[in-house]
């Protein structure tokens, strides 16, 4: 069976930034949604696999044939935990071998493979580090599939090649049985399997290997089993949805069951249609898991804390809640202005990230919008509490180490007016000063941002980068 796409691990961990409102989560709702986001992804998930199994299998008896190895690959996992290991490293055998045949061309040994992965399994007398084995086998792999894959390019010669392709074809599946050997030995070393889990393990292995290799559709079943398997493993540990087993594996049945072959026109459609799901999907389940609710509650709770005892302090339009403790002298600095500033920034729960030891100097423009927007409130001589709801500091990214996703953030301001520039630096922006200040350590969006700012870059003119 053909690769699709790796639908989960090939979505970026990057989807950019969210516009989400500061509101408090509904545990209940979100739980909820959660269901219909999992059962969707489920039936959507279901038609990308089914759509491709049905078109590399397009007759009745083709179909049959999958659907029996299909349903046999999933019984295994009510089994116990070595006879799924065992039938799962064999898997792995015919997800390689599919790969490079489909890539390369290059036909592996399954007979070879099998025999060099029993053989290294069972060898207990190797002292090599298991990394260092792997390290060397795999740099033994790369070489052998590129000599494999330019003796195959040479087409002129290729009746000629095809003994020396077999030799070392038959090295690259014994190297492939090496490795998954070492790998199979370290993990029965940690789970300390007896010689009677060591026998089911055995027994797996050989269940998963013992397949017809002109029985394409038989493959193609089995290993669209292991997919959907791996595929809701993986959707539990990035998305922390459970998927619908029933509703995945009924629609690619159902899909199976019609006589009608999908066109490639029909493939890409749904599979169009899931990745943009799959995104939607991706960008709920972070806006929503376990971490960011947690900071998004602490937050609203901690500014409603905030306005119900202090009546001083304020909230703008834009949720952003401020305290004037000096209200300075003077003009408003405008979003040009390189303003001289000392802050310290806290958690809600009081614990500083980052806080200035001498003035440093940044524009409005510079800095996350929560920030900005208590600046252009402010003029020389200012103090300020500026409250930051997580939309209006660094929302659902957090920076660095220090500032986790969806925090609110608390800033303690103080102006100290406009940077003087020196006689020779008239006509260009001084760059702001940033040494000996905690930000560097602390780092909140980069090695380069100071207070939700960023250190402007150094040039002849000195001119400073605006934030994107």
């Amino acid at each position: 069976m053909k690769k699709i796409i790796l639908l989960v691990i090939a979505i970026t961990a990057s989807i950019g930034a969210i516009n989400i409102s500061a509101q408090d989560p509904d545990v209940a709702a979100i739980a909820a949604m959660r269901v219909i986001k999992a059962d969707s992804l489920s039936i959507m998930l279901g038609k990308v696999y089914g759509t491709q199994a049905a078109m590399n299998a397009p007759t009745s008896e083709e179909r049959s044939v999958l659907v029996k190895a299909f349903e046999n690959a999933l019984n295994v996992e009510s089994l116990d935990e070595e006879f799924k290991e065992g039938y799962k490293l064999g898997t792995q055998y015919f997800t390689n071998a599919q790969g490079l045949k489909n890539r390369q061309g290059i036909e592996l040994n399954r007979a070879a493979y099998a025999q060099a992965m029993l053989s290294r399994l069972e060898d207990t007398t190797i002292t090599v580090n298991l990394n260092t084995e792997i390290k060397d086998i795999n740099n033994e792999a790369k070489r052998l599939i590129g000599e494999v894959t330019e003796l195959i390019k040479d087409s002129v010669n290729l009746m000629g090649n095809a003994g020396l392709i077999n030799i070392k074809s038959d090295s690259l599946s014994q190297n492939m049985g090496r490795f998954f050997g070492a790998q199979a030995q370290n993990m029965i070393k940690q789970k300390k399997f007896d010689d009677a889990k060591l026998a089911r393990f055995i027994e797996g292995f050989n269940n998963s290997i013992n397949v017809d290799d002109s029985n394409q559709p038989m493959i193609d079943g089995k290993m669209l089993g292991s997919e959907v398997l791996n595929i809701s493993q993986n959707i539990k540990r990035q998305l922390q949805l459970n998927m619908n087993q029933e509703l995945f594996v009924g629609t690619i049945k159902e899909i199976l069951a019609d006589p009608k072959v999908p066109t490639t026109e029909d493939f890409k459609a749904i599979d169009t249609q899931t990745q943009s799901y799959m995104r939607e999907v991706q960008a709920f389940t972070k806006e929503n898991s376990p971490e960011a609710l947690t900071h998004r509650t602490m937050g609203k709770k901690y500014i409603e804390n905030l306005l119900e005892k202090d009546p001083k302090f304020i909230q703008a339009p834009s949720g952003l809640v401020y305290k004037i403790l000096e209200p300075g002298k003077g003009k408003q600095f405008v979003e040009t202005d390189k303003i001289r500033v000392m802050y310290k920034g806290t958690h809600v729960d009081g614990n500083t990230f980052d806080q200035s030891k001498e003035p440093i100097a940044f524009a409005p423009n510079q800095v996350v919008p929560g920030f900005r927007e208590a600046l252009l409130m402010m003029r020389p001589g200012a103090k300020m509490i500026a409250v930051l709801p997580y939309n209006l500091a660094y929302g659902d990214r957090g920076a660095g180490g220090a500032i986790k996703p969806y925090e609110t953030l608390v800033f303690e301001i103080e102006t100290l007016g406009l940077e003087e520039t020196k006689p020779e630096e008239k006509g260009a922006e001084a760059a702001p000063e940033t040494k000996g200040t905690n930000a560097e350590k602390v780092a909140p969006a980069d090695a380069n941002k100071k207070a939700g700012a960023k250190k402007a870059k150094s040039t002849s003119t000195k001119k400073s980068k605006k934030r994107k």
